[in-house]
């Protein structure tokens, strides 16, 4: 019986260990998954409509070889700035690429929204890619707090 008990207890703390170790920073999240939890997280956004596959080119400038998985809703009125976008890169060396292809997208949205629409140029300014393993985004809106966290709890 203490044999028996030992072992048990000896296999539960390995499970704790692997589920632990597991717990690392390879999700397997798809990015889609990872957006709806970020839309419905609290944080608000004006009008979002999803990206489709043959507009990411035209608007974040990325090759189809650099992400593994790829998901964006932007607001469909173009006077709106909200957005939000997760990519899964292809390795980890195509991380830094990504990054920068959606710091363009932020900069080239400041140029056409700053004479117009100063409250969402501020949006603009206020957003920052974020990289959390081979994921990376953005997130563009009023109060997007919560929207944040859901993304980082996905990756």
């Amino acid at each position: 019986m203490n044999n028996k008990l030992i072992k048990m207890t000896s296999m539960l703390i390995l499970s704790g260990v692997l589920l632990c170790s597991c717990a690392g920073k390879s999700s397997n999240a798809a990015a889609s998954d990872i957006i709806s939890a970020a839309k419905t997280s609290g944080s608000t956004f004006e009008e979002l409509e999803s990206v489709e596959k043959a507009d990411i080119k035209y608007y974040y400038n990325l090759d189809e070889s650099s992400y593994s998985d790829f998901s964006a809703m932007v607001s469909g009125n173009q006077a709106y700035a909200d957005e939000i976008v997760v990519v899964k890169a292809a390795s980890s060396s195509k991380v830094s690429d990504i990054k920068k292809a959606l710091e363009e997208r932020i900069d080239s949205r400041k140029k056409t929204l700053e004479s117009y629409a100063p409250d969402e140029y501020q949006k603009l300014c206020d957003a920052s890619v974020k990289t959390d393993g081979d994921y990376v985004y953005l997130v563009v809106g009023d109060d997007t707090k919560d929207a944040l966290k859901a993304i980082k709890d996905l990756c």
